[in-house]
């Protein structure tokens, strides 16, 4: 009885002291390809360290590029590597101002009216804030 008690004691500190997967908002407001060449690097190493981690990229302004079906190298790389939880968003915003469809984006981006404005949401939803960039 008493190894049993025990064994329940070190399950339910366990659990009590585990922490949830980590959410990281990543904000690409750049068309620099160095950037670009930067990110597959950067949630190839998150994945490896924190393979549970939930990761949103998320381009606005010159970084809608990055999503761009014609200029798509580096987001089409980090879609082949598989990994699960990581998702692309373009701003609905940056398009209209440049004339850009749904059409124009990977197929496998989603969009949000307000790229920033889904930035903040994230934020306020305790995600991980990382500016991509130099």
């Amino acid at each position: 009885m008493r190894a049993l008690v025990l064994i329940f004691l070190a399950a339910f500190a366990s659990a009590a002291y585990a922490q949830p997967a980590a959410r990281v908002i990543m904000h690409l407001q750049s068309s620099d390809t160095l950037v670009y060449k930067s990110i597959v690097n950067q949630i190839g190493n998150i994945k490896k360290e924190l393979p549970d981690a939930q990761i949103e990229v998320v381009c606005h302004g010159p970084g809608l590029e990055f999503l761009r079906k014609d200029k798509a190298f580096y987001v089409n790389k980090i879609h082949r590597m598989n990994l699960s939880q990581v998702s692309f968003v373009g701003c609905e915003y940056t398009m209209q101002q440049r004339n850009y469809k749904k059409e124009d984006l990977v197929p496998y981006a989603s969009t949000v009216p307000y790229g920033l404005v889904e930035i903040i949401k994230k934020q306020q939803a305790d995600w991980i804030y990382v500016k991509l960039g130099f």
